[in-house]
């Protein structure tokens, strides 16, 4: 991507933090054929845990009262859904729920169809933020990754990314693998640390955020695997400092858990818009478009507000008050240029392995 278009992002980004500062009878969709009513079943690749089931719960029973079609869903993350769409590309599900960190990749190596927003009234009360790669991607939140901590262990939140670095932390810490999107930004934001950069500027000199990770290793630092150990770990406060998605988080701390988030970073917390996208070969368009119509509603946008506190894509959704309390001011969100990551991914992904491997 040139740095035109990076520009174009960046700019996107400003928007964005600006904005953070229909009903159900507008769900309804006339112009779907007979025929696309009648074809029985749509097949949707979603994310995992609260986030896949806030849509398998909420709008998956409208879906199929509206359509009479069925949903067959499988649940994924971005990197595998991306394996997905190449080695599926003739015969793909029908929409993929991943991040921008994939996004970029996949449109320019020609495999997402770009959304016909003609047959998506509700794609034009997006913020524009959330109209991913001009129109490829319909984001419907922002995931938001930023340390977590457990408030029976820590008393106070963390002011900054470079705190993982204190001797006072040594021990209590784990960070994301660098097969997660949120592993990535750990070397973007390690980037920040080592240089005294910006974000904007930072993110592009990975070997300087390899080698700054690199000395976590010296403050026993842990690498989580997955989700489940990475929460187990948060709750219990066996290991208090874990950087995680708000989006799996904050609906934990609704229901009591002891965890906080760092919502005021010197170096800036870690935005990630997650989207609905569909493959260039996907068979059944039409209910495909109603799928995103209904996910982009201002009802089912007020869930992701209610349910994950997390920032929604619809304009005319401001976020509550116990989500600004969990995701903290705007301005302090940063967003990274993934069209350029991505195609760097496979060498930062080396160079993580040879320190963490």
């Amino acid at each position: 991507m040139t740095r035109t278009t990076r520009n174009r992002l960046l700019s996107r980004r400003a928007v964005m933090q600006g904005a953070a500062s229909t009903g159900l009878a507008a769900l309804a969709t006339p112009w779907v054929t007979t025929a696309a009513r009648a074809s029985g079943t749509l097949n949707v690749v979603l994310n995992q845990g609260a986030l896949a089931n806030l849509w398998i719960e909420e709008l998956h029973p409208m879906f199929e009262a509206e359509t009479g079609a069925t949903v067959n869903v499988q649940q994924s993350v971005t990197a595998n859904m991306l394996a997905m769409l190449k080695t599926q590309k003739d015969a793909p599900p029908d929409l993929m729920q991943f991040s921008e960190a994939g996004v970029f990749l996949a449109a320019d190596e020609g495999l997402l169809r770009q959304h016909n927003t003609a047959n998506i009234p509700n794609f034009a009360m997006l913020r524009p933020a959330f109209d991913m790669a001009d129109g490829f991607s319909a984001g419907c939140v922002d995931a938001m990754h930023t340390i977590y901590y457990n408030t029976s262990r820590i008393s106070e939140a963390p002011t900054a990314w470079a705190d993982l670095w204190d001797p006072a932390n040594k021990g209590l810490i784990a960070i994301p693998p660098v097969t997660w999107n949120s592993g990535v930004r750990m070397v973007t934001t390690a980037s920040q640390i080592a240089t005294g950069l910006p974000m904007a500027e930072a993110q592009y000199d990975w070997e300087a955020g390899i080698a700054k990770l690199a000395e976590l290793k010296d403050n026993g630092v842990i690498a989580y695997t997955g989700a489940p150990q990475a929460i187990q770990m948060m709750q219990s406060g066996s290991v208090p400092l874990v950087p995680f998605y708000g989006v799996f988080v904050n609906p934990m701390i609704a229901q009591g858990a002891p965890l906080a988030p760092a919502t005021q970073l010197a170096e800036g917390k870690h935005g990630e818009i997650v989207g609905l996208n569909m493959p260039v070969n996907a068979p059944n368009t039409e209910l495909a478009e109603i799928y995103v119509n209904m996910s982009l509603s201002k009802d089912f946008q007020m869930k992701i507000d209610s349910v994950l506190n997390a920032l929604c894509g619809h304009s005319e959704v401001d976020p509550s008050e116990a989500t600004l309390a969990l995701v903290g001011p705007a301005d302090n969100m940063t967003y990274a240029d993934w069209a350029w990551l991505s195609q760097n991914r496979a060498t930062i992904t080396d160079k993580w392995n040879e320190v963490f491997g």
